[in-house]
């Protein structure tokens, strides 16, 4: 078994229902069941009671669900620990960042921190709508620039600033000719979400999705900024992006128009939580300081 299997586990666990426990984790509601029975299989024993109308833990999964926890919990205790220990010998630090990582603040950021700890080693990864935030809680990065939202408790979000919305709006289609749109007239727009492994709140904040009834039409599933502009220039998907983004990726198929009435996306840097390490606490007083004197660089955008 491993931790991916174990974590479906427990959130079946809580919501007893296969449906609402795919729709939180993002995944197919075909695929939950298969890696369930898969683990029960290893186990030797049901953990689940399944009929038509319900689903209920066994006397067997009860005390497997209550054990695990605990086995769990530990287990991540000690990882944190012996990561901590770790990052003290081999003075290497790992920063992640997705798309445009802070906009033009970036480079402020990045430049401030090596100038003023040269015994450490800087080392830039960059992520997928995907794997955000496994790459933090694997210890892949130690620290992430994310667009929020997620929602994760294993987190620490530090937020850094908010900046208006676009849409991301095929050149070949009548309203990329507007000077601005609302959310209502892309409702009915073909999306390109974000793919399997994103935050659920995350991939439905970015396609409209929260602001449906009914679920998006999907246009296509993406997981980087590449694949989102090609689905948008070439499969006539539709997309927001916030506007740091839009003026650092410049396509030919794409046009960006502002939101009138859209949500500020906001930027923050986020780490494991109880993460307290010295690099990290250096980012932080790094971040600070770019905010404080570079804010300026980053066009519509307001510190927090």
């Amino acid at each position: 078994m491993d931790t991916k299997q174990l974590s479906l586990m427990f959130r079946l666990a809580e919501t007893l229902h296969f449906g609402k426990a795919a729709e939180i984790e993002n995944i197919a509601q075909s695929g939950l069941s298969n890696q369930i029975s898969k683990l029960e299989h290893e186990l030797g024993f049901r953990v689940f009671e399944r009929t038509n109308r319900r689903v209920s833990l066994s006397a067997a999964g009860e005390q497997f669900i209550d054990q695990a926890h605990l086995m769990m919990g530990r287990l991540e205790s000690t990882i944190a620990e012996c990561r901590a220990i770790a990052e003290q010998n081999r003075h290497i630090f790992t920063v992640g960042f997705f798309g445009d990582a802070a906009g033009e603040l970036t480079h402020s950021i990045f430049t401030r921190f090596r100038q003023a700890n040269p015994e450490i080693r800087l080392i830039v990864k960059e992520l997928t709508m995907t794997n955000q935030v496994k790459s933090l809680i694997s210890g892949i990065v130690d620290a992430a620039f994310m667009r929020l939202p997620v929602d994760d408790a294993r987190l620490e979000y530090e937020i850094m600033f908010d900046e208006p919305r676009v849409a991301a709006v095929p050149a070949s289609h009548p309203l990329a000719s507007s000077r601005y749109l609302s959310i209502g007239q892309l409702l009915d727009k073909p999306f390109a979400v974000a793919g399997e492994g994103a935050p659920s709140d995350w991939a439905s904040y970015w396609a409209l999705r929260s602001e449906l009834v009914e679920p998006c039409h999907v246009g296509a599933f993406v997981k980087s900024i590449p694949e989102s502009l090609a689905a948008i220039a070439y499969q006539g998907a539709f997309d927001t992006y916030p506007l740091s983004a839009a003026r650092i990726f410049q396509h030919p198929g794409v046009c960006y128009i502002p939101l009138q009435d859209a949500t500020r996306s906001e930027l923050a840097l986020v780490t494991v939580k109880g993460n307290r390490s010295p690099a990290v606490l250096a980012l932080k007083e790094c971040v600070r300081k770019s905010l404080k004197e570079d804010i300026s660089c980053l066009a519509g955008a307001h510190r927090r």
